[in-house]
């Protein structure tokens, strides 16, 4: 009896073991499952070019077709007709927020496509207007310096072509910084529960639009951060605020 006991004990011990190893497997494999992946780019840095220009980089979004390379503009590459993005500022070093352009043609109503094949550069980004689909589309994937970097967006904004708010400069000053981060958060149509700080490496994403026709606010914005020393790719919350009125105000007017 007394060995049928320990035969019971042993038998306890070893599948409450096995239950807890495979448990803490799940754990670490839900944990260290990334939200969303991204194609590596490093070797199309160092070897695409675009007539006389110089590469610098290399944008993915997540949820769109958005792939393309980020250049240093010139005459020749605006006369090739290619497909590309472009950096209106010269980076200096210390600076911690860049602002890349991106044409939009074509998608330009305020029931803009999402992801149609015939979208191009930065066309597709107009789906950030969608409620579901901001939730679900996250990331940003920018290769550049050797290193295919994810960041977070935090913000996603309408502005005026006259707001000198940001367009196209880069930052190395902590108080313009915190300035700009705290201004994009306020003019967001969305809440995301993202951390910011002058101490982030920050992206600006920006393209024209005619949503509020050509009159109203015709620059669109979605504003990232880079994802911090391990920081984990995962879901996280977003949710409207008062300035997403102006999306259902635009589709009620045109009803």
């Amino acid at each position: 009896m007394k060995k049928r006991s320990l035969l019971f004990l042993f038998l306890a011990v070893v599948v409450l073991g096995i239950i807890a190893i495979l448990g803490r497997k799940l754990f670490f494999h839900q944990k260290g499952d990334p939200y969303c992946t991204f194609e590596s780019k490093l070797e199309e840095v160092e070897k695409y070019t675009i007539a006389d220009a110089k590469t610098i980089g290399w944008i993915q979004v997540q949820g769109t077709n958005i792939n393309y390379p980020v250049i240093d503009e010139t005459e020749e590459a605006y006369e090739s007709g290619l497909d590309y993005l472009w950096r209106v500022n010269s980076y200096q070093e210390g600076e911690n927020r860049i602002a890349i352009y991106g044409h939009n043609i074509l998608n330009v109503s305020n029931h803009p496509l999402i992801n149609d094949k015939e979208l191009t550069r930065f066309e597709p980004l107009m789906g950030f207007v969608y409620e579901d689909f901001a939730k679900k589309n996250l990331y940003i994937q920018y290769t550049h310096d050797g290193e295919d970097a994810i960041y977070k967006i935090y913000a996603v904004t309408f502005l005026y072509s006259t707001d000198d708010f940001g367009s196209s400069y880069s930052y190395d000053d902590k108080d313009t910084l915190n300035y700009y981060i705290e201004k994009a958060k306020e003019l967001s149509i969305y809440d995301y529960d993202v951390d910011v700080n002058p101490k982030d490496e920050l992206i600006s994403l920006i393209t024209c639009t005619r949503y509020f026709g050509i009159m109203g606010k015709t620059q669109f914005r979605v504003d990232a951060r880079k994802i911090r020393k391990n920081e984990n790719i995962q879901k996280y919350s977003v949710e409207t605020n008062e300035n997403y009125a102006i999306i259902k105000d635009s589709r009620e007017v045109e009803q």
